[in-house]
């Protein structure tokens, strides 16, 4: 690459605004780590009911965003906060995000969560072609943003703006993968040809880490000795097909502890961005 890469990290969460475990203080090390090594750093994720994101000082960069969502368009709005590492974009819609929890109870997730993180992806993708939004990479962390690479190959494949833009996804959990009914896959917008064993149905069911593992350009697994494990199957993950075929562009980074740490993190990270980078272009990584 000839140019200090400009990345989008999608998350469903994110220290301090939303943290329900890991993957919250890992998205914004990462992003902190990025920014230090030179990256052009982007933040987006949904605006919860929290009290780190209400007592943020807010600009709405865009009122009004259309965003499709089965055979329907629902309406939400992209609001954005300022903060050391780069913007931060928080997408509003108060039906499925004004909430306290993440993604549900400790007895039980929220049962529509299908629809939310299908509406948030879509959602993401809309606001950076509505705000042409300069997207390198969009990195996606965890089964609720799987969708956002799936959704660039389909709905956003003739996109111009998106035909260099490649797409990283990070595993943290091959446990939690997203598992819906069938009739969950009707919240994308695709039709019934996807729900194979090939392609987005595990078991029976709508798998959304599935499609991310299929369909983005390159592939993180985060936590350590889980890239030998899901490879042979052991990990119980169902995926050792996928990540089988996909050997050659998974990664294992770990995340970092301080900042040294992450400094090696985000140096890994942007090898790792260039390799999908060249994936995406066919192989002639750069611009």
């Amino acid at each position: 690459m000839t140019h200090h890469p400009r990345v989008l990290i999608v998350s469903p969460e994110a220290a301090p605004f939303a943290v329900a475990g890991g993957l919250g203080e890992a998205a914004r090390g990462l992003a902190s780590a990025l920014s230090r090594q030179g990256a052009e750093v982007s933040l987006v994720l949904p605006k919860y009911r929290r009290p780190a994101i209400e007592s943020l000082a807010l600009e709405t960069v865009l009122p009004e965003l259309w965003v499709p969502l089965g055979g329907d368009k629902v309406k939400a709005s992209v609001l954005k906060a300022e903060t050391a590492f780069g913007p931060v974009f928080f997408v509003d819609n108060p039906k499925y995000f004004c909430r306290h929890e993440i993604y549900g109870s400790a007895k039980e997730e929220y049962l529509d969560n299908d629809e939310r993180f299908t509406f948030f992806n879509r959602a993401v993708l809309e606001f950076v072609l509505k705000l042409k939004l300069p997207v390198d990479v969009i990195h996606c962390h965890d089964w609720p943003t799987a969708l956002v690479p799936l959704f660039l190959r389909t709905h956003y494949g003739q996109k111009s703006h998106f035909k260099d833009t490649a797409t990283v996804l990070s595993v943290y959990d091959a446990a939690r993968q997203g598992k819906f009914p069938p009739e969950s896959l009707a919240w994308t917008g695709l039709n019934w040809d996807y729900f194979t064993s090939d392609q987005l149905a595990l078991n029976g069911r709508f798998n959304f880490l599935k499609a991310g593992l299929i369909f983005s350009d390159a592939l993180n697994v985060v936590r350590a000795d889980w890239k030998e494990a899901l490879l042979a199957g052991e990990a119980g993950s169902g995926f050792e097909g996928i990540l089988q075929r996909r050997a050659e562009g998974l990664s294992e980074i770990r995340n970092g502890s301080d900042e040294t740490t992450w400094a090696t993190a985000a140096k890994e990270h942007l090898e790792l961005y260039a390799k999908a980078i060249g994936t995406k272009r066919g192989g002639q990584s750069g611009r």
